[in-house]
């Protein structure tokens, strides 16, 4: 069961992310009030537009104008260092997101995004403490999020007890995260404790398809605990799944 959600990353909460419906505004940052009009930031906005229809070369671009501007924009930083990061150059991407850190070192957007980097990196314990600063800034709209990466990090790493703890802070805020529920299920299911499990699994379930390797965890969770139906319900779902 090694299997995790990964970390979610939101390329700038300025600019929104998925799962995240709180906007992070870049004035909330702890180095500077930067205008969302001026030229550097229409330039971070435009280097977002072009990296998110795949277009890496524009992207760069413009991200590269708007340091041009303000060499020391840390948002400007952080967006060009996902954007090397997705091109694997990872010199480069390491250097813009220090550099990140270094220009807004208490900017809650600018910490869960290198924190998050951080893990990809497999470097679980230091992207956690870089979470945990981002959950210590009171400008932070969306708290759950940093405990959710925390946790499914903490996971990869084999840190179940502490991961728990930060995915129950998550839950205590908002109970229908899936991936904190996804990984509540794995933590709990390592631990042997099937009825808990069992109990993470059904939540999931109402809030998220379950995939295939949640459906072969539910039928190892209700074969252990003996429940024939059910374990035949999941290996059905199973079947259905692999044809």
């Amino acid at each position: 069961m090694k299997k995790v959600f990964f970390v979610t990353f939101c390329l700038l909460a300025l600019f929104g992310c998925g799962s995240n419906p709180a906007r992070q505004s870049y004035e909330e940052s702890d180095i500077e009030k930067v205008d969302n009009n001026s030229k550097e930031m229409l330039n971070v906005r435009m280097g977002v537009a072009y990296f998110e229809r795949g277009d890496y070369d524009t992207a760069l671009d413009k991200l590269k104008k708007a340091l041009r501007y303000n060499p020391k924009l840390a948002i400007a930083h952080s967006a060009i260092a996902t954007v090397y990061q997705t091109m694997n150059a990872t010199i480069e991407a390491e250097r813009h997101y220090k550099l990140s850190v270094k220009y807004a070192p208490s900017d809650p957007t600018i910490l869960n995004n290198y924190g998050t980097y951080l893990c990809q990196k497999g470097e679980y314990i230091e992207a956690v403490k870089y979470y945990r600063r981002t959950i210590a800034n009171p400008f932070y709209k969306t708290p759950e999020t940093a405990h959710e990466n925390a946790g499914v990090c903490l996971v990869r790493g084999g840190q179940h007890d502490q991961a728990e703890e930060h995915l129950r802070k998550a839950l205590s805020i908002n109970p229908k995260l899936p991936i904190s529920l996804y990984n509540m299920v794995i933590i709990s299911a390592a631990k042997n404790n099937n009825m808990k499990a069992r109990a993470f699994l059904q939540r999931l379930q109402s809030v998220a398809k379950l995939d295939e390797h949640m459906l072969k965890v539910g039928y190892e969770i209700e074969t252990k605990i003996g429940n024939k139906k059910a374990a035949n319900y999941y290996l059905t779902q199973l079947r259905q799944v692999k044809n």
